[in-house]
């Protein structure tokens, strides 16, 4: 997660001084998926329960990530409960119906 929000600080830095060369652009491009990401893994990391963990398996791919989620009371208490998330690039581009017109 360190590396693609320092990746990030060093595209912004970049923006003034942008060479010809596309292929390397190109790898330097981060989509507004992942900007987004960035403040809302922050986010989530600042709020999540001590019962719940979220593990990036690629600290450079922040769409994909697994939550693990271990019940410490209750009827699932000592059970251990993995998730894993993939976030689209449509990801807060594509407006969703409200779930009252279903």
């Amino acid at each position: 997660m360190l590396t693609l929000a320092s990746k990030l600080k060093r595209d912004d830095g970049l923006k003034g001084s942008r060479t010809s060369a596309t292929a390397s652009d190109s790898t330097r491009r981060v989509s507004v998926r992942d900007r987004l990401l960035v403040k809302e893994v922050a986010e989530l990391e600042a709020n999540l329960p001590c019962t719940c963990k979220v593990h990036f398996p690629d600290p450079n791919k922040l769409h994909c990530f697994q939550l693990t989620v271990t019940p410490d009371e209750g009827y699932y208490q000592g059970g251990k409960f993995q998730f894993e998330t993939e976030v689209p690039d449509a990801y807060n581009m594509v407006f969703l119906a409200p779930l009252e017109n279903f």
